[in-house]
């Protein structure tokens, strides 16, 4: 409870403010390699901003156990990309028709896996369903790119950040203060 009452003095000062003519869907995702001692399971992080604010984000352990950092990072970036494609399907329900939606990662090789659809034998062993990205950036549902780890935002949600990170990404998940 102290913590609460804290971390609500000490962001009372704090808003979400939309507004403005640009309504573009931008994702940010993350992930850490087996942050759960207990369970070996990894954290998922991904938020998305509609005209720069925050609208959708998540911090979750993943539900599989995973071998390597690429595959945290790309079992990641299928569940952002699952939501970036209903968050595009959610805009044109409400007549707000999207160009292709951006999708941010800071891993090399989870973006090299998602775009690559053949089969390679160390990345045989994860279940088809996380290869639900392939029909997606081939159909161009969504654009999955590059960012340097130091921009996103989603790493607020997936490990311990230094203030001024924090800082860095509430700006960036547009987080007026």
């Amino acid at each position: 409870m102290k913590w609460i009452l804290k971390y609500l003095r000490g962001t009372k000062n704090q808003a979400l403010c939309f507004g403005g003519s640009n309504i573009s869907i931008q994702g940010y995702v993350d992930a850490d390699m087996v942050h759960d001692r207990d369970n070996r399971r990894s954290t998922t992080g991904y938020v998305f901003t509609v005209g720069g604010t925050t609208v959708s984000w998540v911090s979750k352990l993943q539900s599989v156990v995973i071998l390597s950092t690429t595959e945290a990072k790309y079992v990641a970036t299928i569940e952002a990309s699952k939501e970036m494609i209903w968050l595009q399907r959610f805009m044109d329900e409400l007549g707000k028709k999207q160009e292709l939606g951006r999708l941010y990662s800071d891993n090399r090789s989870a973006i090299h896996l998602a775009k690559n659809s053949t089969f390679h034998s160390n990345t045989k062993h994860i279940h088809l369903k996380y290869h639900f990205i392939w029909s997606a950036l081939e159909d161009r549902q969504l654009k999955l790119e590059k960012i340097h780890a130091s921009q996103n935002p989603a790493d607020m949600l997936t490990k311990v950040v230094t203030r001024e990170k924090l800082r860095i990404c509430s700006v960036s998940s547009g987080l007026q203060v």
